[in-house]
């Protein structure tokens, strides 16, 4: 078996292995004017990117300004959140590059 077989072959393994020891880490941080945000430099995957307010129903066909109550609504809920896991992600997801 020639040698860059071998070490994909290992590599492909030992990302199939469910064991490895990995660490999570919630990153907060403050988005620049031009929209962009710098990354730590140990990062390797990101799960999700959200604002810090909760999503609710921004139009509507009966108000201008959108279902406040949806909002008030879905603030509430997440108010009585308790026991929550220090990685719970609490917000309005965004979409990211």
């Amino acid at each position: 078996m020639e040698d860059e077989d071998l070490e994909e072959l290992g590599l492909i393994a030992w990302g199939l292995i469910g064991n490895k020891d990995t660490r999570l880490y919630k990153y907060c941080t403050n988005v620049s004017k031009d929209g962009s945000v710098e990354l730590p430099c140990n990062v390797v995957e990101i799960e999700a990117v959200t604002n810090d307010f909760e999503d609710w129903k921004f139009v509507t066909n009966y108000s201008e300004l959108g279902d406040l109550r949806s909002a008030y609504i879905e603030n509430h809920i997440e108010s009585y959140k308790h026991n929550r896991s220090p990685f719970y992600i609490s917000g309005q997801f965004v979409k990211y590059q």
